[in-house]
């Protein structure tokens, strides 16, 4: 027999799963999204940029190697003040090429593609699976409840509609519901609330506005193009001065 539900806690309950739902999107579909076309439209003028930089911070500190062998009148030995940068800029190295490869991976990336109404059904689906099956709102979930719940959200991010119907047909039938204490569920949806908050004010979600606006991005792109060729021009100054000094 279904225990009687305040309606109040058929609400909360409701809204909750509204929150989990839009949570799970954000973290698992639109942001890693929004990071794919973030780094393919920006990222190789960003690396452009920062291997750039790192090689300026590498000239400066010969030169200082070097002035310091001048200074103490010592003959200037190249190939042991590569050794030594070699060692100071390993770890910025290993950084540039995470970046690299970062970009590699994410063009290689291919989207899972669902028409309309089958992206409208991934997410009904979802909504009533996270309703059944998420610890927060079923906190007296069986082990097995717990990894069909895990499973939901793997085939939620990878798109899988066949994957959230294989669940359904095999969830338990609900028999009996807890009566959920309203303050816990208020301080539950508060807290997603939050969550969906933070994650909208980060990386890689704080840069959706800049892909949305094109004169935007266009302008951010040519700012980078523009200190592109600053730092190559300064790489130059700073490879002249260090002929000069040897």
């Amino acid at each position: 027999m279904s225990l009687i539900i305040h309606p109040e806690v058929e609400k909360l309950k409701d809204r909750l799963s509204q929150l989990i739902l839009e949570y799970d999107y954000l973290i698992n579909q639109i942001c890693p999204e929004i990071e794919r076309q973030y780094v393919l439209e920006f990222g190789l003028f960003e690396y452009e940029l920062y291997k750039l930089e790192l090689k300026i911070d590498k000239l400066k500190r010969k030169i200082q190697l070097i002035q310091i062998e001048i200074n103490h009148e010592n003959e200037v030995d190249l190939n042991k003040i590569d050794e030594i940068l070699a060692r100071e800029f390993e770890k910025y190295e290993k950084q540039l090429q995470a970046q690299i490869d970062e970009i590699k991976s994410l063009e290689d990336i291919k989207t899972k593609e669902l028409s309309d109404e089958e992206f409208k059904k991934l997410k009904k689906l979802y909504k009533l699976l996270i309703k059944r099956l998420h610890p927060d709102l079923n906190p007296n979930q069986t082990f097995f409840e717990y990894n069909l719940f895990l499973s939901t959200v793997k085939h939620f991010e990878n798109g899988d509609l066949k994957g959230l119907e294989s669940i359904l047909a095999i969830l338990p039938k609900e028999e009996t519901e807890e009566i959920s204490e309203i303050d816990d569920l208020k301080n539950l949806v508060e807290e997603y609330e939050k969550r969906i908050c933070d994650v909208k004010k980060d990386y890689p979600y704080n840069k959706k506005a800049l892909l949305d606006d094109k004169d935007s991005g266009n302008e951010y792109k040519q700012m980078l193009i523009e200190l592109i060729d600053d730092r190559k021009q300064k790489i130059k100054e700073l490879e002249n001065k260090i002929n000069e000094l040897i």
